[in-house]
């Protein structure tokens, strides 16, 4: 099955002055951030499938201001600054997945359980983008299309498919742990993640099935050098709704998702500031099952 998720979110953020910066201004701007993950899943047996899938992008902050700070400028992830290497290129990903249970193609349930890796590229920061170790404070950045860091992935996946609304329901409990810390010195946070989603039959005015998503995100503490960075634990919410297309060379999805930070801050911001932060998601994903089966893992060969 090919695979194709576009994502856009786009986060507007204030902040009160840093305390000891000697800035008398607030700091404001937006973050855009412009995904595209294309990928590939390959039935290796009737109970294991193994997905890859590499994510592409860039991520763009504007400045909304008159004055110059070292903190914040007009930039984009695409470019290299003197703490962050710049490029298109973000995490590479591969998933085996096996099938635990399943009642078949009607309705029933569906019980995967999940491994895999996170796999860093070179576009990410050089050096701790908060001075924690109390060097002098230079022109920085603070985000980056890759975190740097080799992740480890745990998931399970439970669905079930019912003849009445909601037809399809179910969720993933993820959990992504950094393996080591990188070259730089940064260790980043462990995440959770718990996505609960469910589709109702097809309108016939619009063509289309609607959906509903919830997904709970913690985070926990991250590090530069074995120090803590600020900001880094955090608990969000987001919530969406959409439409499904089944047309005739797949299917598409479009979703629009609002988060809402149930605790901690937004993580570009440093130290304990009144902030304000406001962000939205929209998503558009395409699904094509291939009719084509790999000769030496065809699993009705020889029969």
């Amino acid at each position: 099955m090919f695979g194709l998720d576009n994502t856009a979110q786009y986060i507007d953020w204030w902040h009160e002055a840093l305390p000891g910066s000697g800035e008398g201004f607030d700091h404001k701007g937006t973050l855009t951030s412009l995904t595209t993950t294309p990928t590939l899943t390959i039935g290796l047996s009737n109970y294991l499938n193994m997905t890859i899938g590499q994510t592409l992008g860039n991520r763009s902050m504007t400045w909304d201001s008159d004055t110059t700070t070292i903190h914040h400028r007009d930039e984009g992830t695409d470019s290299g600054f003197s703490n962050a290497v710049g490029g298109w290129l973000g995490d590479s990903k591969i998933l085996f997945r096996y099938l635990i249970f399943n009642d078949g193609d009607g309705p029933g349930k569906r019980w995967f359980l999940g491994a895999g890796l996170v796999i860093p590229s070179k576009n990410t920061l050089t050096s701790d983008p908060f001075f924690l170790r109390k060097k002098e404070k230079t022109d920085h950045r603070h985000f980056s299309l890759s975190e740097g860091v080799y992740k480890g992935v745990l998931e399970m996946q439970f669905f079930m498919k019912k003849i009445t609304n909601p037809i399809f329901m179910g969720g993933t409990l993820m959990a992504k742990l950094p393996l080591n810390k990188n070259e730089y010195g940064f260790k980043s946070a462990r995440r959770y993640d718990l996505s609960l989603t469910m589709f109702s039959k097809k309108i016939p005015k619009l063509n289309a099935s609607p959906s509903g998503s919830m997904i709970a995100r913690h985070t926990t503490t991250a590090f530069w050098n074995g120090i803590e960075a600020p900001n880094s634990r955090s608990t969000v919410v987001t919530v969406g709704g959409g439409l499904l297309w089944n047309v005739a060379r797949g299917g598409v999805s479009l979703n629009i998702q609002k988060p809402f930070f149930v605790d901690g801050a937004f993580s570009g911001i440093e130290g304990e500031v009144d902030q304000r932060v406001g962000a939205w998601q929209l998503s558009i994903s395409y699904r094509k099952t291939l009719n084509y089966v790999i000769p030496w893992l065809d699993p009705l060969k020889g029969l």
